[in-house]
């Protein structure tokens, strides 16, 4: 094959290396999710049951859609096809696989999606499936992939991406070897994500505790007769969120920074997040500004944690509600107290329901809100455990993640290495011989 890849220049005698057209049958799909009264009742198989997926079976949970009978037999899935994306919003999102592993007489191949059919004799489903995970051979697919904003894969290139091609019988040992390692790996990294929950979970509950219940385990306690909090200790005192906060509108600073309040995070730069759905006008001077301290509420997803205080100064859009601080507590104590799991539910209770996923607080009503605040000396102290303690879980976090990377890195390498035979899988016992570096 003429301008072989650097995978090819070592493969065993027994291989060889053809593009993909001559030992796989592809198709492009152009059945869309628009319901219509003349066509069939089907369910597709989308982009992001592939994106999500290695395997797709008939189990699965699938989009109910509508295609016409050409259609149907033209996309129906067989097991042993290989779908792969086709769009994305990044290049490097392109190629992606999934194995059909179960299907049905109504599950069908969606947009933006390609279906490739293995050749009786020539290719393995399995197989095809691992070459196509290798980055070193997919990496044809998102160099040809066209476009800007969006990518798409033209057609034609599907067919000359070069694939290493084993004997069937290697295919098959290749493709069995591949699925149990990829399989014990996948097990640590999912027992490893889950610890990761675990440690958010402790994390966020244990700065609810210190901003509810204060740090000193022998503090007398008092009931409050407010229903988000029955007790706090003695010494705190009760105040309105309208005594700590007023609302304020600034306007007519277009030079800086650009903030946005998100979820997870608070107050932080847009920059530093990719936003296209809120995009930054034109006209900067409309928007309002934020200083150290204040108080920032995303005014539609305000629940769950959509707001926080204010570390850098900035301009927000009108999509946001800014208060102002008018009374001497730590901002920090602040923020961690207007964020926690306990204030989640209090938020959505009053918010008013626009649509199923969006909420909005109306200022006035969060204003009411009553908070217990203890001593300035104590919030500070608060705020210092809260640093160290969720100091050793960021770090425990980090650990984990990088374990997951290493893993997922792993599995990358040892895939490559077997689909293009620089790890050989033993015909007698099964067993991968190659490089350290890769077992």
């Amino acid at each position: 094959m003429k301008g072989a890849p650097q995978w090819a220049v070592e493969l065993p005698e027994s291989w060889s290396v053809k593009p993909l057209k001559a030992v796989a049958d592809y198709q492009v799909s152009n059945v869309d999710k628009i319901p219509a009264d003349d066509e069939l009742p089907v369910r597709l198989c989308n982009y992001t049951d592939v994106y999500k997926n290695d395997f797709i079976h008939a189990g699965m949970t699938f989009m109910k859609g509508t295609a016409t009978q050409r259609e149907i037999e033209k996309f129906g899935l067989r097991e042993g096809d290989v779908i792969i994306t086709k769009d994305s919003e990044t290049w490097d999102d392109i190629g992606i696989p999934a194995l059909v592993t179960q299907t049905a007489d109504d599950l069908v191949c969606g947009y933006h999606l390609a279906m490739l059919r293995p050749m009786s004799g020539k290719m393995r489903g399995d197989f095809l499936l691992r070459c196509l995970q290798s980055h070193a051979i997919r990496v044809h697919l998102e160099l040809a992939a066209l476009g800007v904003t969006r990518f798409g894969l033209p057609k034609d290139e599907i067919g000359k991406m070069p694939l290493p091609v084993p004997p069937l019988d290697e295919q098959d040992r290749i493709a069995h070897y591949l699925t149990e390692a990829a399989a014990q790996i996948d097990s640590l990294v999912t027992a490893k994500e889950r610890w990761l929950e675990l440690l958010a979970e402790k994390r966020q509950a244990l700065i609810t505790h210190a901003v509810t219940r204060g740090i000193n385990p022998k503090a007398q306690t008092v009931k409050t007769g407010v229903e988000w909090l029955p007790t706090v200790p003695q010494h705190w005192t009760p105040a309105r969120i309208s005594r700590l906060f007023k609302q304020t509108k600034r306007v007519g600073f277009p030079d800086l920074t650009v903030l946005s309040v998100y979820r997870d995070y608070g107050v932080i730069e847009r920059s530093t997040r990719d936003d296209n759905a809120n995009r930054i006008p034109d006209d900067l001077s409309i928007y309002q500004l934020v200083r150290p301290g204040d108080l920032v509420i995303n005014k539609m997803k305000a629940w769950q944690g959509s707001l926080g205080i204010a570390e850098i100064e900035g301009i927000t859009s009108a999509d946001y509600v800014v208060f102002s601080r008018v009374h001497q507590e730590d901002p920090r104590f602040l923020h961690f107290l207007l964020r926690n799991q306990l204030l989640t539910t209090v938020y959505l209770s009053m918010s008013n329901g626009i649509r199923t996923n969006q909420w909005r607080i109306e200022p006035d009503r969060f204003a009411s809100l009553n908070l217990f605040l203890p001593p300035l000396a104590e919030q500070r102290a608060i705020v210092a455990h809260i640093a160290k303690e969720t100091a050793k879980l960021d770090a425990l976090r980090a650990a984990a993640e990088n374990s997951i990377a290493l893993l997922k890195e792993r599995r990358g390498a040892l895939i490559s290495a077997a689909v293009t035979g620089k790890l050989r899988v033993s015909a007698k016992s099964g067993v991968a011989e190659g490089s350290a570096k890769m077992v």
